[in-house]
């Protein structure tokens, strides 16, 4: 399947997903760079918006203090989003939620923010057995999601 007809995919879901409690779509499986590649021509064909929210909430978090990072995180998050003015936004490279340090649930935060705009983000880790993954078991990091917890349509590629 070539990623236009991928996109073509994705747009049903998206589509499903904006008369939804949460307006929200995880894409995934696959591998990074095909999730980063779909989201990106997602965007451009819905006149969306691509987020890499690595790089820009850890910018954002660089101006705060070590130990105001967490009191900031979700607020730092809304702006990062907020900057995102289209029909939706695609958010990708989403680990730096993961960081045990900012004491947050990404999941959630993400969800919470799906009420007020079109979201597709990028899961980053793996689906197995009705399960969506992050890190190993063993990881301070580690975060494992039943499908059914999401509460948003689950894209798989």
């Amino acid at each position: 399947m070539n990623l236009s007809e991928k996109v073509t995919e994705l747009q049903a879901d998206v589509a499903r997903a904006r008369g939804e409690h949460f307006r929200l779509v995880w894409v995934a499986g696959g591998n990074p760079s095909e999730r980063t590649a779909l989201l990106r021509a997602m965007a451009e064909a819905e006149d969306g918006v691509f987020v890499e929210l690595g790089k820009k909430l850890s910018s954002s978090l660089l101006e705060v203090p070590v130990p105001q990072r967490t009191a900031s995180v979700e607020e730092r998050f809304s702006g990062c989003i907020a900057g995102s003015c289209g029909n939706l936004t695609c958010l990708d490279h989403l680990e730096i939620l993961f960081e045990p340090i900012l004491l947050i649930n990404p999941v959630s935060l993400i969800k919470g923010t799906s009420r007020h705009t079109i979201l597709v983000a990028a899961w980053p880790g793996t689906v197995a057995q009705g399960y969506l993954m992050f890190g190993p078991p063993d990881h301070p990091a580690h975060l494992k999601v039943a499908e059914c917890d999401l509460e948003s349509i689950i894209h798989f590629i």
